[in-house]
């Protein structure tokens, strides 16, 4: 009996991890309102009905997934920092998951994630949780030389948060491509916060 428990247990785990897979790919693909939950159970050979029973709706759905999907990536930058990386390189590799995602992300996924109240708070308070570790991040980089000491590195993360509402607001993703958007945005930054030491990195990574 605790047997069976315990592979019920372990199934449903199993299949709460390979939902929310599917879905994030459904709800990057297509949209998030484009993606049915009707259509998310049918990728998954399940019924809608088995779908509802570990999810009550889509916004449950959708904040589940995108919270693995912000694990999986700080994990990975984790371990990546840890494997003896500087700061420049870093954020080079932030720069390239980034970029490889929005080659392959839906526009209309950036912009339908605020429509969930939610989405957008865990949004707003993840922001707030990372930027004193943001901080953190970037004197790093200025005591390992790469970045300047005379920026307000508080500001930063402000900065970006005013400049992403204002694409959003104005809808420059219908001029621009979210990928050009974001290259034009982060390098140009990221320039301008580095020493002479920090542009020989990223001038010889040619991005």
């Amino acid at each position: 009996m605790q047997k069976d428990l315990k592979e019920a247990t372990a199934y449903r785990q199993q299949l709460r991890k390979r939902i929310m897979e599917t879905a994030l790919k459904a709800f990057m693909q297509y949209g998030i309102r484009a993606a049915r939950m009707a259509g998310i159970a049918s990728m998954l050979g399940i019924s809608k009905r088995t779908l509802y029973e570990i999810y009550d709706d889509k916004e449950q759905l959708l904040y589940e997934s995108i919270k693995m999907y912000d694990h999986q990536r700080r994990q990975h930058l984790t371990d990546f920092a840890a494997a003896n990386h500087h700061v420049i390189d870093v954020i080079l590799e932030v720069y390239r998951m980034k970029v490889e995602e929005l080659r392959t992300v839906n526009p209309a996924f950036y912009t339908d994630i605020l429509k969930y109240p939610k989405l957008a708070q865990y949004i707003r308070d993840n922001n707030e949780r990372t930027r004193e570790d943001f901080v953190r991040f970037m004197q790093r980089g200025v005591e390992e030389g790469y970045l300047r000491k005379s920026v307000n590195y508080e500001l930063i993360p402000l900065m970006f948060d005013a400049i992403g509402h204002y694409v959003l607001d104005h809808e420059l993703i219908r001029q621009y491509s979210i990928e050009e958007l974001f290259s034009n945005l982060f390098l140009v930054a990221l320039r301008g916060l580095c020493t002479q030491k920090g542009l020989r990195i990223i001038d010889e990574a040619k991005l």
